[in-house]
């Protein structure tokens, strides 16, 4: 194992969907990133299995790199001759060897969402655990493009929201700013893990973390202005997401579509929204570099409510994710 001055070290526990995006989001970044990921656990998957994953997943391609598995190890070697040895280990929470070695823990696995239980990854040079989920009790939750900002060092246990956090937050800010909002809806429609999906051949109706987090992290979202609706469907593929907002400040929907258009190319929401004039479907924004696609033919106005039609891969939400913990490197 070796480090590089300024880069720091990452240990990842949990290589479930989130886990495999992540990697591979990494990967095609790791030449502009502050950290590198060194250590990867799994207390369900052994070496062999990841292997199996990485190589055949249908959504997450990582065809241009070479992979093999030596011993304990995932070797990964980039077409730029760059090389990559991960340290893989299959066991259960408690007894990660490598726990106390990496700058910043991961915490992936879905399992661990309350930060007490993540306390016990602060040992020797870990410093900071970054939870890949709504964590209630965690010290901050800090969103990228809205408030990852305000990331001091003192703080040891983060949680970057979620997916559908990650999706509105930052966009709700900028409508916030720029026109006031009065109230607000999110619909979602959101996928499921193939492996789940035998079981659940039918919709679901289910309670969104961003129903309670916005309302914690903004000050104009209350109980009494804001409702999500939120809906998982038999399907793996790229979820839909549909907001409304109210407005204080009536403008009309051609200057509106305008002001985003700009937001989204030159502004505050640049490399975090995207916008596609027509609708094609979600397929094309698999694995998306964006927290929403929005359609700008789908952009309707009524009175002083605008109404939005967006896609969001929330497989990819490590976009986000991503973009936090390379901000927090850079600070480390």
């Amino acid at each position: 194992m070796y480090s590089i001055i300024g880069i720091l070290l990452i240990g990842i526990n949990g290589f479930g969907r989130f886990g495999l995006h992540l990697l591979k989001y990494w990967l095609d970044r790791n030449n502009q990133s502050h950290f590198n990921i060194l250590y990867i656990n799994d207390d369900h998957l052994d070496i062999n299995k990841v292997y199996d994953l990485i190589i055949n997943d249908k959504y997450v391609n990582f065809n241009k790199y070479k992979i093999q598995v030596s011993d304990d190890y995932l070797m990964i070697l980039e077409p730029n001759g760059t090389k990559h040895e991960i340290l893989f280990t299959n066991c259960k929470q408690s007894s990660i060897p490598w726990i106390g070695k990496p700058d910043i823990f991961f915490e992936c696995s879905g399992k661990c969402t309350e930060a007490k239980n993540c306390s016990v990854y602060l040992k020797k040079n870990t410093k900071t655990v970054m939870i890949s989920a709504t964590s209630w009790d965690a010290e901050k939750t800090l969103v990228y493009g809205y408030n990852h900002d305000e990331y001091s060092s003192d703080l040891k246990l983060i949680s970057y929201g979620s997916c559908t956090v990650n999706a509105y937050m930052p966009f709700a800010n900028w409508i916030d700013k720029s026109y006031g909002i009065v109230d607000s809806d999110v619909n979602v429609i959101h996928n499921i893990q193939k492996y789940r999906l035998q079981d659940n051949n039918t919709l679901n109706r289910k309670f969104c973390t961003l129903e309670e987090s916005a309302k914690l992290l903004m000050d104009s979202i209350n109980d009494n202005n804001f409702l999500v609706n939120y809906t998982v469907i038999p399907y793996t593929g790229v979820s839909m997401i549909d907001f409304r907002f109210r407005v204080k400040k009536l403008v009309d929907l051609d200057t509106f579509i305008n002001d985003l258009d700009e937001a989204i190319n030159h502004g505050e929401l640049k490399d975090l929204y995207g916008l596609e004039y027509k609708d094609i479907g979600p397929e094309v924004h698999n694995c998306t570099d964006y927290s929403t696609v929005f359609i700008k033919e789908g952009i309707k106005s009524l009175g002083n409510n605008f109404y939005l039609q967006g896609y969001f891969d929330n497989e990819n939400s490590v976009n986000r994710f991503y973009d936090l913990a390379n901000f927090i490197s850079s600070k480390s």
